[in-house]
Formats: structure tokens, sequence, C-alpha cells
């Protein structure tokens, strides 16, 4: 579904991805761990065309996307919810759930606004309040909702859990699951690299800018560098 081969990224004279090669299959969950300033959510600010790459081509479901402008990758089926949420505090839930509906003009608008709802009973429960009254968990909840209204058929999650309390991270973790199995493809980066590796199919370890190690997200946790690195042991 997404194939990215030989991406280079600057800021300014500061080279932030260096050679990064990812593939992520239709149907997959892959997560990309990494220390703080490893290049992680540059990546995916790139995949969305919020970033254009000095070199390197980014291809999805066999179509270059690499100089797209980031509205239309969205209309092709990447919806991204991004590091800190960013939702639109000083307006509703509802309000925040119809612009991520924006680029669409189908029929289909309110029953998925039903489905995302249905996904997430404290939405519904707060579905006229201001979102910037909300706990971090619920605003979370919203930006992945945002991104849902999409319709996506790739979902690039950056750091979902951070901030949150531990039941709130396993229930984010477990919203990812749910989502995969309804066949979202997810791409999701991550500091809690444990939660991450435990539920991915495939990962990717990036250290400053480039890819040092891959595998099933099994193989990473039973890596010995890995370990001592990224899950405390």
């Amino acid at each position: 579904m997404l194939q990215i081969r030989g991406l280079d990224v600057y800021y300014g004279a500061i080279q932030a991805l260096d050679q990064v090669n990812i593939n992520v299959a239709e149907g997959e969950i892959v997560a990309i761990i990494g220390s703080n300033g490893a290049g992680k959510s540059t990546l995916l600010r790139t995949i969305s065309g919020m970033i254009r790459p000095r070199q390197g081509a980014i291809e999805f479901k066999g179509e270059d996307i690499t100089k797209v402008p980031a509205h239309e990758i969205v209309q092709r089926g990447i919806a991204q919810s991004p590091e800190g949420r960013r939702i639109f505090t000083n307006m509703t839930v509802h309000e925040n759930l119809q612009l991520g509906a924006y680029i669409r003009k189908d029929a289909q608008i309110e029953s998925d606004l039903e489905a995302v709802l249905d996904r997430f009973p404290r939405l519904r429960e707060r579905f006229k309040q201001n979102s910037g009254t909300m706990s971090g968990g619920e605003q979370q909840m919203l930006a992945i909702g945002r991104a849902l209204m999409t319709r996506p058929k790739l979902l690039l999650l950056d750091e979902p859990s951070l901030g949150l309390a531990p039941l709130l991270v396993a229930e984010i973790f477990r919203i990812v699951l749910d989502l995969n199995a309804d066949g979202v493809t997810v791409l999701i980066v991550e500091q809690n690299a444990n939660r991450a590796l435990e539920i991915a199919h495939r990962a990717y370890v990036l250290e400053t800018g480039k890819i040092v190690l891959e595998g099933t997200g099994q193989e990473l946790r039973n890596d010995p560098k890995v370990k001592a690195a990224y899950l405390g042991g």
C-alpha cells in the first residue's frame, strides 16, 4: 500500500531523514519507534505532504505522491492524527468531526459520524461540548475520530499515547487493534515502544534519521539492542 524509497528530508542545512526505506502492506499495523529527535514525526509529515523531501519517492497504492499537495493526499486515502492532537479547542466535538469530513461530498457522512460515535462513546456523551474542556484521553479519541471521518485507507498515528494515563493508553491501543480488524491499515509512530511492538505486525527502528533495524514486532521486542535502548531491559 505504501512504499518509501531513499527518502532524504532537510530542515535548512540539517538532515532529518537519511535514505529512509519503508513498506506498509494493506491490512498491516506497522510501527516506527525511536527516541526524541529521531525523525519519526518528520517521516509522517512528509508522507502527509506537509514537508517536501529533497530526494526519494513515496508511492501510495502504486501511484507517486511525493509532490502531491497535502489536501489531495487526504483525498487519496491517507489521514493523520497528529502529535499533540491539534484539535480545534474552541469548537465542539461535533464541529471537529464535521471538519474531518470537509473533503467529502458523499451521502455516507452522517452514517460515518454515527460509526465514530459508536466507536468512541465518550465523544457521543460530549458531542456538543467545547473540545478544549475535555481530558487528554478524550481529545486523543477526538483526533483519531476526526481522521476517521476522512474514510482513510491508511491511518497515520503520531504518538497517540503521549501524556495519557496507563488505563487510557491501554484503551487507545485497543482502539488501534479494533480499527485494524475493521480493515484500516495503520502506520504508528510511538515512544511507548513496548506497546507499539506488541500490536505491530512489523516495525522499524529510526535513529538520527536512519532506519537501523526492521522486523516483526515480536522480533524487535526480543532484540537485545531494542530491549536495552527502548524497552528498559
